[in-house]
C-alpha cells in the first residue's frame, strides 16, 4: 500500500505551492519542451516555459500539506495497493541544480520555498498573498480564500483525550524519553494505565499503516512511562478559595481531579470502593494492568492537594444537598456504569448466574474466588475476555465464550482474544444464550445459532437466532457480560437532574451541565460503557465546565489545557525513514495457571528507539524547516510525456 497524489489539471494555475510546501519532495512540476512567451531573456532568446502541472516523482506520507495549500482546490490524495506509480524527476529546481542545464530556469527562483517564513508572491502584484504570522513556519496561502486550519495528526486527532502521540513518539527516537513522558501525560493523568491497557485508536488511524504497519504507539507510551522521568509539577499560578467535590474515583472522575487541582482548586473525591480507580481497579485484572503502576498515577494526583474518601456512597453516606450544604461549590458525577445487564432468558436467576463485573470486583479486590469445573463467558468485549481469562486462572477446568457474531465483530481487542486463544479458552461464535439449563444450580447453557438480521437506525448491526437444532455447554458458573449500564439509583426524587431511557445522565452536550445548577456528569455515567480514554477526556471537558462556572471565563478548557500543555521545540532537522519496515512487538506474554501476575514485557530500549523512528512525525513534518528522506522504498517510475504547448 502506498499514498498517491492526483491533480486535476484542468483547474492547476502552475504556481507550484504543492511542489513547494511537500516535506519529503515527493512532487514536481512537468517541464514542457515548448518556449514560454510570458518570459524571455531579451530580443530573439525566449526562455523554456518553466512548468506545467504538478506530478508525483517520489513517496508519499499523506500528510496533506499539498492538499491543503493548493490555492485553487485541485489536489486528492488516496491509497493505492501494492507499489506506488510515481513519475521521473522532471528537472533542476535549484540553481546549483540548473547551472549545468543550459537554458533552465530553476522553479525556486519564482515560487520560491513555501516553508520559509518569508517569500514573494509567485504572480507578482496580480494575485497577492502572505504566511500567517500566529503559526510560525506554516505555509497557509491567504487570499480570497478561507485558511485551512493548522495540520493535525491523524493520531492525535483519533484519540478522544487529544494526546500528542507523534510528538512523544519522536522524542522517544531521539532518546528524549523523560521528555515524551511529559508529552504523553499532558493531557492523560494515566499514562502508564493507557501504556497496559489503551485501546488505542491512534494505532487505528496511523499513516503509516498505509506503507507497511502502524506505529506501536501505546507499547512506546509503556515504555516512555518505564524509562522516563515526570518533571516535578509546578504549583498552580493561582490557588482558589472554591471547593469542588467529585463523585467516583475512576478515570474521570480522578481525571477532574487532576485538571482542576492543576488550576487551583480545593477538590475532594468520594469514591464508593475500597479503593480508588474504580473499573480500573476493580474491573482489569492484575496481569493486564498492574497494580503499582495504578497506585502511582493515583498517589501523583493525591499529591497536588486532592482529597480521597474512599467507601463513601451517595445516598447512604451523602446526598447532593449535604454536599451543597458543606460549601461545595460544583459537583461532578462521574459514578461509571457498572450495572450489568440481565441474560433476559428462562433461568437466568438461578445460583451460579454472576455478572463478571461482580466475579472481577470480587477477584481484584480481594481473594479471587476459587471456581471449579466449566465456566461459560456469554459476551464479547473486554470484559467478557477479562472475565474469561480471570475464571481461568481462577481455577476453572474449562472456559467458553459464546459471542453471537463473528469474531471480527468482537469489541473487544484483537490482542486480548489471542491471548485468550493461547490460554486454552473455547469460543463459540454466532451463538446466543437460548436458556439456562438446571435446576437448584446451573449445569449448562443452551445455545442457538445467530445470524444477522439486518441494521438498526443507529448503524449497529442486529442479529437473530437461526432455526434449527441449539447445543448444550456444559456449566457450573455462567459469568454475564452483554453490556454494562449507569445505575440512577444513586439520585434521589426531585433533585432536578434527568435520566435518559438508557438510564445515563442528562447533560449539555458542551459543557456537561445537569438540569440542577453546579451539577455536573460525565464519563460512563452520561455515555454508557467507554474506553478510559473517553472517560479521561470527558473528565477534562468537566474540569474546563467546572471552571468555567466557577471562575466566570468563557472557555475553561482551554485554561485547562494552558496549565497543563508541556512544550518542545520543533525539530529544525527531521530525517525521516520511508523503507518498509515492520513493525516492532513485544514477546507474548506468558500464561501462568493460578497466577495473576503480569507477564506482558514491553520494549527494551533500542528496539523502542528504532520502532519510534518509524514514525511519520505527522505532528512536526509541516512545520520543521529541513526533512529529509533518509531512505526509500522500491516505487514503480511510469513515464510522463509532456503536453504540447505551457500553460499561464
Amino acid at each position: 500500500m502506498g499514498y498517491r497524489i492526483t491533480i486535476d489539471n484542468g483547474g492547476c494555475i502552475n504556481c507550484g505551492i504543492c511542489m513547494d510546501v511537500c516535506p519529503v519532495q515527493a512532487l514536481d512540476m512537468t517541464r514542457p519542451t515548448r518556449a514560454g512567451v510570458e518570459f524571455s531573456g531579451g530580443p530573439g532568446s525566449p526562455l523554456r516555459w518553466m512548468m506545467e502541472y504538478p506530478v508525483q516523482t517520489g513517496e508519499c506520507i499523506g500528510c496533506t500539506m499539498c492538499v491543503n495549500e493548493c490555492p485553487v482546490s485541485v489536489v486528492h490524495l488516496d491509497t493505492v495497493a501494492g507499489t506506488t506509480p510515481v513519475a521521473p524527476s522532471q528537472g533542476p529546481i535549484t540553481m546549483a541544480e540548473a547551472a549545468p542545464a543550459e537554458g533552465w530556469v530553476p522553479l525556486s527562483a519564482v515560487t520560491r520555498e513555501g516553508l520559509k517564513p518569508r517569500h514573494p508572491s509567485p504572480f507578482g502584484p496580480w494575485y497577492q498573498w502572505h504566511t500567517r504570522a500566529d503559526v510560525p513556519r506554516r505555509p497557509a496561502w491567504l487570499g480570497h480564500r478561507e485558511v485551512a486550519p493548522a495540520p493535525v495528526a491523524p493520531c492525535q486527532a483519533a484519540c478522544p483525550a487529544g494526546t500528542d502521540a507523534a510528538r512523544y513518539v519522536g522524542l522517544l527516537a531521539e532518546g528524549r524519553n523523560d521528555e515524551a513522558y511529559a508529552v504523553a501525560a499532558e493531557v492523560n493523568p494515566f499514562p502508564a494505565v493507557c501504556g497496559w491497557i489503551c485501546t488505542a485508536p491512534c494505532e487505528s488511524a496511523c499513516r503509516r499503516g498505509v506503507l507497511d504497519e502502524p506505529i506501536a504507539i501505546r507499547t512506546l507510551k509503556r515504555f516512555a512511562v518505564e524509562h522516563g522521568h515526570l518533571p516535578a509539577i509546578e504549583r498552580p499560578a493561582v490557588m482558589r478559595e472554591a471547593k469542588v467535590a467529585i463523585v467516583g474515583g475512576g478515570p474521570a472522575g480522578m481525571s477532574a481531579a487532576y485538571y482542576l487541582a492543576r488550576l487551583g482548586y480545593r477538590v475532594t473525591v468520594f469514591e464508593a470502593m475500597p479503593v480508588p480507580g474504580g473499573m480500573m481497579a476493580i474491573g482489569i485484572p492484575e496481569y493486564r494492568l498492574p497494580r503499582a503502576a495504578l497506585r502511582a498515577e493515583i498517589q501523583r494526583i493525591v499529591d497536588l492537594g486532592v482529597e480521597l474518601r474512599l467507601g463513601s456512597v451517595m445516598g447512604r453516606d451523602f446526598t447532593l444537598a449535604e454536599l451543597e450544604g458543606q460549601g461545595f461549590k460544583a459537583i461532578f458525577l462521574a459514578t461509571g456504569a457498572s450495572r450489568s445487564r440481565r441474560l433476559g432468558v428462562a433461568g437466568d436467576d438461578l445460583p451460579g448466574v454472576i455478572p463478571a463485573t461482580v466475579f472481577l470486583k470480587e477477584t481484584n479486590i480481594g481473594e479471587p474466588p476459587a471456581l471449579s469445573g466449566a465456566v461459560v463467558v456469554v459476551g464479547g468485549g473486554s470484559t467478557a475476555m477479562d472475565a474469561a481469562r480471570s475464571a481461568l486462572r481462577a481455577g476453572a477446568s474449562s472456559v467458553t465464550v459464546v459471542y453471537r457474531r463473528r469474531r471480527e465483530n468482537m469489541p473487544a481487542q484483537h490482542e486480548e482474544v489471542e491471548a485468550a486463544e493461547r490460554e486454552g479458552i473455547r469460543f463459540l461464535f454466532e451463538s446466543g444464550p437460548d436458556r439456562v439449563v438446571g435446576e437448584a444450580a446451573v449445569t449448562g447453557l443452551a445455545v442457538r445459532r445467530q445470524a444477522p438480521t439486518g441494521t438498526a437506525p443507529d448503524g449497529t448491526l442486529t442479529d437473530g437466532p437461526v432455526a434449527g437444532p441449539g447445543e448444550i455447554v456444559p456449566a457450573t458458573t455462567i459469568l454475564v457480560a452483554i453490556g454494562e449500564e449507569p445505575d440512577p439509583s444513586i439520585l434521589p426524587e426531585g433533585a432536578g437532574i434527568e435520566v435518559t431511557a438508557t438510564a445515563a445522565i442528562a447533560t449539555d452536550p458542551g459543557t456537561l451541565a445537569t438540569g440542577r445548577a453546579g451539577v455536573f456528569a460525565g464519563g460512563d455515567v452520561v455515555s454508557g460503557p467507554k474506553t478510559i480514554i473517553d472517560a479521561v477526556a470527558a473528565g477534562r471537558r468537566a474540569a474546563g465546565s467546572i471552571h468555567g462556572y466557577l471562575a466566570g471565563v468563557a472557555d475553561g478548557e482551554a485554561a485547562v489545557m494552558a496549565a497543563v500543555r508541556y512544550r518542545t521545540a520543533t525539530p529544525d532537522l527531521l530525517p525521516l525513514d520511508l523503507a518498509v519496515r515492520p513493525r516492532a512487538r513485544a514477546p507474548l506474554p506468558i500464561f501462568e495457571p493460578g497466577s495473576f501476575a503480569a507477564t506482558q514485557q514491553g520494549f527494551e530500549s533500542e528496539m523502542a528507539r528504532a520502532e519510534a523512528a518509524r514514525c511519520f512525525r505527522c505532528d512536526a513534518v509541516h512545520r520543521c524547516g529541513d526533512v529529509r528522506v533518509t531512505a526509500g522504498r522500491q516505487v514503480k517510475a511510469t513515464p510522463q510525456v509532456a503536453t504540447p504547448g505551457g500553460r499561464s
